[in-house]
């Protein structure tokens, strides 16, 4: 695994500055969220059960919904960079606040995301936006990143997932594409755009999508929520895209799905840095 690549020692980097969040707290945010997540969770109620593959059974639509959001610090104003990661759907979390949930398994055991191809990403990408887009020998262990982020209670990303259903199939080691789609259509968005919505309370510098547009997510719904403009490529690694959220042009990069096999250096990291140092730090890219 790349994991096993890094060296032990711990490497301090860049503390970066951010804008402060338009005056707002971050528990007032929290209570925000909060409230969309229970209005969204009242829109599926009553809709259509949905059949559990494993057991055969069905189950109310609102059994199925996990909440999702920001990691604690995320609104500090020592983050420049506030990046959201959007996945596709939660694993075996059904009922649960998955950023609560989150905290618990890493207080349990720190060392579990070493051997998580998702988690060690997210934190490899979360670590060098921290710190300049330093090159990926200087990245420590998730673990080490992940340690340093609970100790100073400071997170720099928020994720959240395009579905609220969580696939909590014993065979869901794929996504569930009919369980996505289900999702997306109960939740009314032409009626209230809750993506959106969330989206707007977290307030990202920087999206970064896991493979959302392969076409396997039914497009129109899709397109009420991301109006898309391409600005780059890294050929078969990486897409850069700006996107418009609430009079906000935000850069919006899709990867493949985090969890695919292959190199986090070469398919996830290097590329990511590459797009992020070329639009983050050049004042022309970033103003076209």
């Amino acid at each position: 695994m790349d994991a096993i690549e890094k060296g032990g020692e711990k490497v301090e980097g860049t503390t970066q500055q951010t804008q402060p969040n338009a005056g707002s707290s971050e528990q007032s945010i929290k209570k925000k969220l909060k409230d969309l997540m229970t209005d969204w969770r009242e829109t599926i109620k009553g809709k259509e059960k949905i059949k559990f593959s494993d057991d055969e059974k069905e189950y109310f639509a609102e059994e199925y919904f996990c909440s999702d959001g920001f990691y604690p610090g995320y609104f500090s104003t020592e983050n420049k960079t506030k990046i959201l990661f959007i996945g596709r759907e939660a694993r075996y979390a059904s009922q649960k606040d998955r950023v609560e949930s989150d905290i618990e398994s890493f207080k349990e055991d720190v060392k579990c995301v070493n051997a998580s191809s998702y988690w060690r990403r997210i934190l490899y990408i979360a670590y060098g936006i921290a710190n300049e887009g330093c090159i990926y020998s200087d990245v420590p262990y998730a673990s080490e990143i992940l340690n340093e982020f609970l100790e100073n209670d400071r997170f720099n990303f928020a994720i959240m997932n395009i579905s609220k259903y969580s696939n909590d199939s014993k065979n869901g080691g794929k996504s569930n594409w009919s369980l996505i789609n289900r999702f997306l259509k109960d939740s009314d968005l032409n009626i209230r755009n809750f993506i959106r919505e969330e989206i707007e309370l977290l307030e990202p510098d920087l999206i970064i999508t896991a493979n959302l547009f392969n076409g396997k997510i039914d497009r129109t719904e899709l397109e009420k929520v991301f109006s898309l403009t391409r600005c780059d490529s890294i050929v078969g690694k990486v897409d850069l895209y700006k996107v418009t959220i609430k009079n906000r042009t935000i850069k919006l990069m899709d990867t493949y799905h985090f969890s695919k096999p292959g190199s986090d250096k070469t398919l996830y990291y290097e590329p990511v840095m590459e797009l992020y140092k070329k639009y983050f730090h050049s004042e022309d890219s970033i103003r076209s």
